[in-house]
């Protein structure tokens, strides 16, 4: 009974990181000028992160990651990290299934796992950890470098009367 609530506490955690992601992307590319076509503005963004699908998030970050505007160490998230948040899409692509044992509404409930799988749990685990970690301890401290000094550096020629 262990892995559910274990794997359940890895999703919201890698959601949640993803939309912190692309917020932060946002802002950075709105700050430095950014003309595209897509609408960056915090209402729009609000708009498109209501879903809880970890593979349209992670594409929504791929985009913003490959926008002009930012610095280009790594634009993209690498293909093994990526075959884990799809991994993770496919078991629980409404952020339900993880959550309850049951899903649906009314005629449409259904369990939540209705086939028993059985997974290397530790390994399945330490294979998510890579995404999350990665997510977390590497774009998240990348793009919130750059958003301090992006900050700075803005403050510094207004100061210096730019």
């Amino acid at each position: 009974m262990l892995p559910i609530p274990i794997l359940y506490n890895y999703r919201p955690s890698i959601e949640l990181t993803l939309k912190w992601l692309i917020r932060t992307a946002a802002r950075c590319v709105l700050r430095k000028g950014y003309s595209g076509s897509e609408d960056l503005s915090p209402a729009k963004l609000d708009e498109r992160l209501r879903t809880h699908n970890i593979r349209k998030l992670a594409d929504c970050l791929n985009r913003y990651l490959a926008l002009p505007d930012l610095p280009k160490p790594e634009q993209r998230i690498d293909p093994e990290s990526w075959k884990q948040l799809n991994w993770l899409d496919s078991e629980d692509a409404t952020g339900e299934t993880f959550r309850y044992a049951v899903v649906g509404h009314g005629l449409n409930r259904a369990p939540a796992r209705p086939v028993q799988q059985n997974v290397n749990f530790y390994e399945q685990v330490n294979e998510l950890h890579k995404p999350a970690h990665l997510l977390w301890g590497g774009c998240a401290s990348h793009l919130g470098v750059y958003e301090d000094w992006q900050v700075e550096y803005i403050e510094e020629m207004r100061t210096a009367g730019y």
